[in-house]
């Protein structure tokens, strides 16, 4: 079974779901048409184009680095962790709106910390960088590109 083929292996799926979103992600960026900026100028989809271009990049490292190294034996709970992301990340989908983004993120990245074990055996340092990370993207989107993101008290007031 060592030998099966390249598509078949674990870590292909994921990242090959993840070019199809993204490539679809990119298709409706180029709908996306402002009033205000002019040929060549930042405009609104200047950012999804962006994180389109970005993710296909770190898809290719990914896929590379897959075909690189040795077939596994084909157990398949190495399914489970990517499962789990793809579940995790349908709930940030989900919860981003309701929860608003500082919640949902903070959420989000701790489970993917927490999936990934990372900094597990010091709380103080997981807290600090899924704190951190929520706040980087946050000064990311909110800051630099001015991007209006939903906040837990929308909905109330």
């Amino acid at each position: 079974m060592a030998d099966r083929a390249p598509i078949c292996r674990t870590g292909v799926p994921l990242p090959l779901f993840l070019l199809i979103v993204t490539t679809v992600y990119l298709a409706a960026a180029f709908d996306i048409h402002s009033q205000f900026a002019g040929s060549g100028e930042m405009s609104s989809r200047s950012v999804p184009i962006l994180t389109a271009i970005l993710m296909y990049v770190a898809l290719a490292v990914v896929f590379v680095g897959e075909f690189r190294k040795p077939t596994a034996d084909g157990n398949p709970r190495e399914m489970i962790r990517p499962l789990v992301v793809i579940v995790a990340t349908a709930g940030y989908i989900a919860l981003f709106r309701p929860l608003g983004y500082w919640l949902a993120t903070l959420i989000f990245s701790s489970a993917l910390f927490l999936i990934f074990r990372f900094e597990l055996k010091r709380p103080h340092m997981f807290a600090l960088y899924a704190v951190g990370v929520t706040a980087l993207f946050y000064g990311l989107f909110a800051g630099i590109f001015g991007v209006r993101l939903p906040t837990l008290t929308e909905g109330f007031f």
